[in-house]
């Protein structure tokens, strides 16, 4: 009987009509419950998350703020579409499954559903567009989107560019400003107050300054079709960000130079007694932290070697860096018009009271560096110190001199024709099969260092095997060991044997590059003044006799054993060199300039031997304490909070140049100012705007690292292969095919009359310059 029944309320077509009829009724009330509520949400009249699209709306974007949006004022949409979304099957399966549960769907859903009822109700349109410009989409990829309602069009995109590019530099106005402001309160006399302000406490409430970094950016632009009017570009841009500084010193005096030329003597740029203790030290920890890497039994070290080398300001430099893009200036630097009008577009940015232009960092690479200089030197005439630029002071930055004096290591060290000649940078080069690394270190800068790190690893590494007696690394020391019978500090046994050892294979012994020599006559003991008059002699009263031997070292028998020494103290000081710039040790930085100064000018790299020297100077005489202390300190960029990651300002510059590149490659070759003003302005605002959508949607961002294969089997056989050799024992006879007279210590050929004339001709130059006579 029941079935029969089920059976006629199934088929009988009155009773499906009337079930129709009552779920009609039943909806209709929900339906008109859902229209309610979208017309309250699309009203103009309240501040819907799904309508706003400016700046500040997006780089707040959070999905949860959407979310308690429809569950407040539209809960039944909010309802049906997680009824949809919903698999109950699946939340039964994993009730506590990690990460967004439907949220997000339901959110998104709600969007489309929105925008399709009213066109601006687009928020999360705009948002998707965004995403699919930074992606490099072309207009067909918006076309199929839009027409989903998934995202607007290709225009409107670019229209929200440029609008959010509009405030490009707010910030860095505002920065000068309180700067400005600061001046003014320092110059007013001082108002009788209950509670009187000190000078000292006054300062230490001023900002801290910025400094303006630069860099050339260039496309090379191919046309699909090259006509006579249309054909290869190569377009040149100047891209400028502002960095702020993370250390300030508000007690120091920034108004008069430190001292004057003729107050420090030339032979305070040349390294010091004090300086080789210092760089011992630097390099005992360096050798010493790779040996309790690499050598087990002498593990122990790590208990006693600091993690870090630490300086005076540690716990600031391991702040993060606030560094604001300015954006693509529209010159070419390489032109003496672009470079005015870089320095016109740049000084802008200057703090000025009263028309005088307060004194501020502007740094760049070398090409950069010298053209200030002169661009500066042509306007040297000007009575208005704004029309001469005089508030950027140029200096050079480090990334550029770390790859130069890589280059330096390069011609010393590496030469395709000591493949065979084990020990050697070009046989490291091809035992670990580093085949992208070629003569020219610029070409693959990564590939580069890589190697140059391994090859430090392995010299290292040997070099203590053969001072501790050692076959093997897993053998114990025979020579140099810790005698348990007698009552020695372990830390203190350390560190004297370190010291042993890089006193033996890496500190050399050569002339004290600060003593004046003598310009004698080898055959009448007649004293010259200059290189000059002393040639002039010989070959006037002497002839067939052109030299002096005063300055000229023999060369030792075994060029293995010196070739090992040499690169040894070539690798460490580029290793110290890039373990300062990590740690943001910037006084470690400054005095390496001055080991570096004298291998530029050693390997003819006359400008960058100069522009050390300049910052020798800056540091030393020309500049304000204020500035002088800008200039050693906050030199480098901190985008990770950490104690070692700080990296060259230079080298950020190369980041957001690629930045921009990449962007412009969604151009298709259709390249315009426009467009490219609109890019650069806007760039620093999108990555915000999309570090908020990921936040918001839990994405993971990038940690701007290249992940690296671990390389130490590899280094670990070339340490055993290299061993065998005992590259590090004198033996007499040993000759490196490639290096057979190879000294033990390079700046032995150093010509001390010429290095010292040019010193003291150099420095006088430099403080001529219009920066410093402003």
């Amino acid at each position: 009987m029941f079935v029969t029944t089920a059976a006629y309320l199934i088929y009988n077509p009155f009773t499906v009509v009337f079930c129709c009829y009552f779920t009609s009724q039943l909806l209709k009330p929900v339906l008109e419950q859902i229209q309610e509520e979208c017309r309250i949400l699309c009203q103009l009249s309240f501040n819907s998350s799904f309508r706003r699209t400016d700046l500040n709306s997006f780089l707040n974007w959070s999905q949860g703020e959407q979310e308690q949006e429809l569950m407040e004022h539209a809960p039944t949409l909010y309802a049906v579409l997680q009824a949809a979304a919903v698999n109950p099957r699946s939340e039964k399966r994993k009730p506590d499954a990690a990460g967004p549960k439907h949220g997000v769907p339901v959110v998104t859903a709600a969007s489309i559903l929105l925008h399709s009822r009213n066109q601006f109700m687009n928020a999360h349109q705009v948002m998707t567009g965004l995403v699919l410009k930074r992606g490099g989409a072309g207009k067909v990829t918006f076309n199929r989107l839009l027409s989903r309602s998934m995202s607007v069009g290709y225009r409107t995109i670019i229209k929200k560019q440029t609008e959010y590019g509009a405030d490009f530099d707010k910030c860095v106005n505002e920065w000068k400003e309180e700067i400005e402001n600061n001046v003014r309160a320092e110059k007013q006399e001082p108002v009788e107050a209950s509670q009187p302000v000190s000078p000292q406490q006054q300062r230490a409430e001023q900002h801290p300054g910025f400094k303006l970094v630069g860099d050339n950016v260039d496309l090379h632009v191919k046309p699909r079709y090259s006509t006579i009017a249309e054909g290869n570009r190569d377009l040149h841009y100047y891209n400028v960000a502002a960095v702020k500084h993370r250390i300030p010193a508000p007690e120091l005096d920034k108004d008069k130079p430190i001292g004057t030329v003729d107050s420090v003597p030339w032979t305070a740029y040349l390294p010091t007694a004090d300086d080789n203790e210092t760089l011992k030290a630097e390099w005992r920890y360096l050798v010493g932290r790779t040996i309790a890497d690499y050598i087990p039994c002498f593990g122990w070290f790590k208990d006693y070697l600091p993690k870090h080398l630490g300086h005076q300001y540690s716990s600031l430099a391991k702040k993060k860096t606030e560094v604001i893009s300015l954006g693509v200036i529209l010159q070419n630097e390489n032109t003496n018009e672009g470079m005015a009008s870089i320095l016109t577009e740049t000084h802008r940015y200057v703090p000025a009271v009263d028309g005088v232009p307060e004194k501020m960092l502007s740094g760049g690479d070398l090409l950069t560096c010298e053209r200030q200089l002169n661009a500066q030197e042509d306007r040297a005439d000007s009575d208005d110190p704004v029309k001469r630029w005089g508030g950027l002071v140029p200096t050079i930055e480090d990334f550029h001199t770390y790859i130069n004096f890589c280059e330096v290591i390069w011609g010393l060290l590496y030469s395709p024709l000591s493949a065979g000649d084990t020990g050697t940078l070009y046989h490291a080069r091809n035992f670990l099969r580093a085949f992208n690394v070629s003569k020219d270190p610029f070409k693959n800068v990564n590939d580069c260092t890589d190697l140059l790190e391994k090859f430090t690893t392995v010299l290292t590494v040997t070099s203590a095997l053969e001072f501790f007696g050692m076959d093997s690394l897993d053998s114990q020391p025979t020579r140099h060991v810790l005698d348990d019978n007698v009552d020695t500090d372990p830390k203190v046994y350390m560190e004297q044997t370190l010291n042993s050892l890089v006193e033996e294979f890496a500190i050399h012994d050569g002339p004290d590059m600060s003593e004046p020599v003598k310009l004698t006559c080898s055959h009448c003991s007649k004293e010259y003044k200059s290189p000059g008059g002393l040639r002039k002699h010989l070959k006037a009263k002497h002839p067939g006799h052109t030299g002096t031997s005063s300055s000229e070292f023999t060369s030792d028998q075994d060029s293995v054993y010196n070739y090992s020494c040499t690169a040894l103290g070539l690798c460490l000081l580029a290793q110290d060199f890039a373990d300062a710039r990590k740690h943001g040790d910037g006084g470690r930085l400054i005095k390496l300039h001055k080991f570096l100064m004298l291998y530029f000018r050693l390997t003819g790299k006359s400008k960058y031997a100069y522009h050390c020297l300049h910052v020798l100077m800056q540091v030393s005489c020309l500049l304000s304490p204020r500035l002088a202390h800008h200039l050693t300190w906050n030199r480098f960029v901190n985008k990770s909070g950490g104690p070692d990651t700080n990296i060259e300002m230079d080298r950020e510059m190369e980041y957001l140049n690629r930045a921009f590149k990449d962007e412009c490659r969604g151009f298709r070759g259709k390249v315009t100012d426009a467009s490219v003003l609109r890019v650069g302005r806007a760039a620093q605002q999108l990555d915000a705007v999309m570090g908020a959508h990921d936040s918001s949607y839990q994405i993971k961002a990038a940690s701007g690292q290249h992940r690296k294969k671990d390389s130490t089997k590899d280094v670990l056989q070339l340490i055993q292969h290299v061993h065998k050799e005992h590259i590090f024992r004198p033996t007499d006879g040993r000759v490196h095919f490639a290096y057979p007279t190879i000294s033990r210590n390079p700046l032995r050929q150093m010509n001390l009359p010429n290095l010292h004339a040019w010193m003291k001709k150099t420095t006088v130059d430099i403080s001529r310059k219009q920066i410093y006579r402003a």
